[in-house]
């Protein structure tokens, strides 16, 4: 278990010297031009972007990519609108011009701020980035969930800005920081189930959410993990008979809503029903409600800070 786990805190290290020489193989990449151009960036909706200068007038659609864009001190003439009190506005960017929020962006106010790129957040903004496409500005549709899609997220935003070097540092102090908490724990040989649960159902999160990818980190087995190969998306139907039979040994909760009256609910449903009284994370009391602002909105840097949450959760009494 140990050798297991000191691979896996070493690759998390190696990686970060991957990510840092482009974004990856699949997905987005980035390369110092095509020709004369500034930059070709391929996206995570298989797009490449070609700038042919570096950008001046950027707009970003996510508070999330907001903060890597923070993170090199890259400007932006737009932004999209946050209300969460989970998502704290980077101080740099709060007099910068709003242009809706995340779910209902106006292309028309967008459009007015005459970008000459805009960020924005693939499986969110798809369908409008037709429309900015159509007005001759270039797109950027990144991904924002899994620790992976971090690393290729603070490369590209890097390369926009033309601050490689320092998007290299963020990513090697996130590396030591969570090389650091995974050389102290280790979910190698544990399964674990990952419930997201609304007012309206309840389905299992695949190793490509944000939840799944910190439970992978730590070496957990996730029980949907099979799932993965036959669909896109990041949940899969949750049933009471696969979770029985699998007889995961720690269960974490992500919840979408006001977030302790699901939790209520649902803690009142684990405790009248038998199925899931049988089961040993439910007996041994190992069952853990994630946080919505580490969890459900992509913590983007600040990825150790949900690995230390979930770490500690299961081994509180480890010193992280």
């Amino acid at each position: 278990m140990g050798h297991l786990k000191k691979i896996l805190c070493i690759s998390v290290c190696l990686t970060v010297l991957l990510f840092s020489a482009g974004c990856g193989q699949t997905g987005q990449s980035a390369e110092k031009g095509t020709g004369n151009a500034y930059a070709a960036i391929t996206d995570d909706a298989g797009q490449t972007v070609v700038l042919q200068e570096k950008p001046q007038r950027v707009v970003v659609l996510s508070g999330s990519l907001l903060h890597f864009a923070a993170a090199v001190d890259g400007d932006v003439v737009g932004r999209v609108s946050l209300n969460s009190d989970d998502t704290l506005i980077p101080e740099k960017y709060k007099a910068a011009a709003e242009v809706g929020p995340v779910y209902q962006v106006s292309t028309e106010k967008t459009v007015a701020l005459q970008p000459d790129l805009i960020i924005a957040v693939k499986g969110q903004h798809d369908k409008i980035a037709g429309v900015f496409r159509a007005n001759g500005i270039p797109v950027l549709l990144l991904s924002t969930k899994s620790y992976d899609d971090v690393k290729r997220n603070m490369t590209c935003i890097a390369r926009i800005y033309g601050k490689e070097k320092e998007g290299q540092e963020q990513l090697a102090a996130m590396a030591a920081k969570i090389d650091a908490i995974c050389g102290k724990v280790d979910g190698h040989g544990k399964k674990a189930a990952i419930l997201h649960a609304t007012a309206k159902n309840v389905t299992l999160e695949l190793p490509r959410t944000i939840a799944g990818s910190t439970a992978e980190l730590l070496g957990f087995e996730n029980i949907a993990a099979a799932a993965a190969q036959t669909t896109d998306g990041d949940r899969v139907p949750y049933s009471m008979e696969t979770l029985v039979e699998a007889d995961p040994d720690v269960i974490f909760i992500t919840t979408m809503g006001k977030g302790n009256n699901v939790d209520a609910r649902l803690q009142q449903y684990i405790n009248d029903t038998d199925a899931w009284q049988s089961l040993s994370a439910v007996r041994k009391g190992r069952v853990y409600v994630l946080p919505e602002n580490l969890f459900l909105i992509n913590p983007g840097l600040d990825y150790p800070q949900a690995l230390a949450f979930m770490a500690h959760a299961v081994w509180p009494e480890v010193v992280l």
